[in-house]
């Protein structure tokens, strides 16, 4: 360009300087520069701004979503990063490496990376596993575990802006957004979204604001990734008013409406009370009351079973569990129905 600009200067030189001895020379060049003046004025501060938005209105076709150069994007980011998805391979798959190395430059920016998934052990899950032929709950589990991992490599002071959460809605918009540039796409029912036609557009057009109110909504609904993999549990302390002690996350599995969790915290606190029964609060809530019972090797099938499903949710072995008993047998069916509602069956279930 600086060559290109340079023959044009000297080529310009060069006819004024052929042009200088005519008859009014300086008049006719005056004429001549004016109209050309006020028509690069108008270019430059009119139509050609008008001409770029309506370029950045316009919504671009993409064949497919491209992982690499959604990387980019969300590397050079320092505001918003979004993405809305039953399960991504962005982020377990061959771009894993390389979208992990562009949250931490955004978010080493200042942006916030907001991600949704679904709810691995919701009815539209096992839906979409339908629909895929494929285990949706195992790939969304896949990529929480995988994003407890990134966040652990963030710095302590850098992991607020790392938020996930899963939605329990029937999918319907897949998002990619970064900065006021997204990517959208609606669900095909036999094959993957990310392998289907992708629609890229600006966040203030109609387009875009629908599908950001539309992750508002599922974002405000969701629940967080600490409550879909840990519960709050509260030793209540012996004697007289069983005052709760200091709460604890532990990670937890279901089986037939029953609510297994696994820690050494709990295991130490039913050896140190070995003659007593050892109770603890569910959630923080005062009719969430059970009572504490380690399982034992005469339950070896339920042990397999159990093993099993907490290899499949964190990805690591476990071999001793705890089973929590509801203490009033009046609230006993309230209290499974309420842990099947909220969490879904995990051992056993179909399609995850």
């Amino acid at each position: 360009m600086i060559l290109l600009c340079a023959v044009l200067a000297v080529c310009l030189g060069l006819c004024l300087w052929f042009a200088r001895g005519l008859p009014d020379f300086r008049q006719n060049l005056l004429l001549n520069l004016a109209p050309e003046l006020l028509t690069t004025v108008i270019t430059l501060l009119i139509i050609q701004p008008f001409l770029t938005r309506l370029e950045e209105e316009r919504v671009r076709e993409h064949l497919r979503l491209d992982y690499p150069a959604f990387c980019d994007k969300v590397a050079q980011t320092s505001d918003i990063v979004e993405v809305l998805d039953t399960f991504s391979y962005l982020l377990s798959g061959r771009s894993a490496d390389r979208f992990a190395e562009a949250v931490r430059s955004a978010v080493g920016r200042g942006a916030t990376v907001r991600i949704m998934l679904l709810d691995p052990d919701s009815l539209a899950a096992q839906q979409r596993s339908h629909e895929l032929s494929a285990d949706v709950r195992h790939e969304v589990m896949r990529n929480l575990r995988d994003l407890r991992h990134l966040e652990a490599q963030l710095p302590s002071e850098r992991r607020g802006q790392l938020q996930v959460r899963v939605y329990g809605a029937a999918p319907s918009i897949q998002l990619y957004r970064s900065g006021e540039r997204m990517m959208v796409s609606f669900y095909p029912v036999d094959r993957f979204s990310g392998e289907g036609q992708q629609l890229e557009v600006r966040v203030t057009t109609p387009l875009g604001s629908f599908v950001s109110e539309r992750f508002a909504e599922l974002w405000s609904s969701g629940r967080s990734i600490n409550e879909l993999l840990t519960r709050h549990v509260q030793v209540l302390e012996e004697g007289a008013g069983q005052v709760p002690g200091e709460p604890m996350r532990l990670d937890y599995v279901l089986h037939g409406g029953g609510l297994y969790v696994c820690d050494q915290r709990v295991v130490v606190a039913l050896a140190r009370r070995r003659e007593h029964p050892v109770r603890v609060r569910l959630d923080g809530r005062t009719d969430q009351v059970f009572e504490l019972e380690m399982i034992g090797e005469s339950e070896g099938g339920l042990l397999q079973l159990l093993s099993a499903a907490y290899s499949e949710k964190y990805g690591t072995d476990a071999d001793v569990f705890v089973r929590l008993k509801p203490v009033h047998h009046g609230i006993i069916g309230a209290v499974s129905g309420d842990l099947a509602s909220s969490d879904g069956a995990e051992v056993g279930s179909d399609g995850g």
